[in-house]
């Protein structure tokens, strides 16, 4: 099998590998293209083109070669479709399609350049160089732009364009998304609750083992310091204890979101 390729970029490699399960919880399957359903373990490699299920149990945190993590809940459903990564120009494309569930996606070396883009069932979102999180279900996407460059939302022929972190935009199936509002707290803490897992098992040996086999060591999200066209101000933390990135793994949410200035506003009102 062949990776999907773009004119002047090489595969990622010569299997059809386009990441690593770095941290499950529960028994999450993933399905490749002309195999059997298989169950994900710690260190497992997850191809082009496959589907990732999950139960009302189970978690799974997949660390894509250029860095990318995508951390996906319960009762969600992806498929991998399209990962191309030319590793010494930091150049590629990645995109899925999530039919359901709750997903976090922390971009890598790609979505610097080249944004990730995300099919649902209800519009389609983009996310460049940054931090997204976003609930899907059969008649309804709400995507939630944590930090980083921009996250556009499209459906029905209009987008919606994102750059303040803490804001989120929806669109309802066959409707064109909303205006962006700021998140509301509990919603926020209902979706990183089904990231979450107790008990999931993470890559201790196998992350180094995924270093090792040349998965990226960091991702895009700069800390605060960084300059860049952030609108609304600094950015939440994106590093872990002693400055090393964060992978947006279990137990990890997405950093404190303090009130932002918004661009030609004022500050937004906190949550009670």
């Amino acid at each position: 099998m062949i990776l999907p390729m773009v004119p002047g970029l090489p595969a990622a490699a010569d299997a059809p590998r386009v990441g690593i399960t770095s941290a499950v919880a529960g028994d999450p399957t993933g399905k490749p293209p002309d195999e059997t359903e298989r169950v994900l373990h710690v260190g497992l490699d997850v191809q082009a083109g496959e589907v990732i299920t999950t139960g009302a149990a189970d978690r799974a945190h997949l660390l894509f070669l250029d860095g990318t993590a995508l951390t996906i809940s319960s009762r969600a459903q992806v498929t991998l479709d399209k990962f191309v990564y030319d590793s010494d120009r930091k150049l590629g494309e990645l995109a899925v399609t999530a039919t359901k569930g709750v997903f976090r996606l922390v971009g890598g070396k790609i979505s610097k350049k080249t944004p990730v883009v995300v099919t649902t069932p209800s519009g389609t979102i983009t996310i460049r160089g940054g931090i997204a999180m976003f609930s899907v279900e059969p008649t309804k996407t709400i995507a939630t732009f944590v930090f980083g460059y921009e996250m556009t939302l499209t459906s029905q022929g209009r987008t919606r364009s994102v750059t303040s972190p803490g804001f989120q935009v929806s669109a309802l199936r066959g409707q064109p998304p909303g205006l962006a509002s700021p998140v509301a707290r509990r919603d926020l803490a209902d979706s990183i609750g089904r990231l979450e897992a107790s008990g999931g098992k993470r890559a201790g040996g196998d992350d180094r083992a995924a270093k090792a086999a040349g998965l990226a060591e960091t991702n895009s999200a700069k800390g605060p310091g960084m300059t860049g066209p952030v609108q609304g101000g600094p950015a939440p933390p994106a590093q872990g204890p002693g400055g090393s990135p964060r992978p947006g793994g279990f137990g990890q949410g997405p950093g404190p979101m303090p009130p932002y200035p918004l661009a030609g506003g004022g500050m937004p009102s906190p949550a009670p």
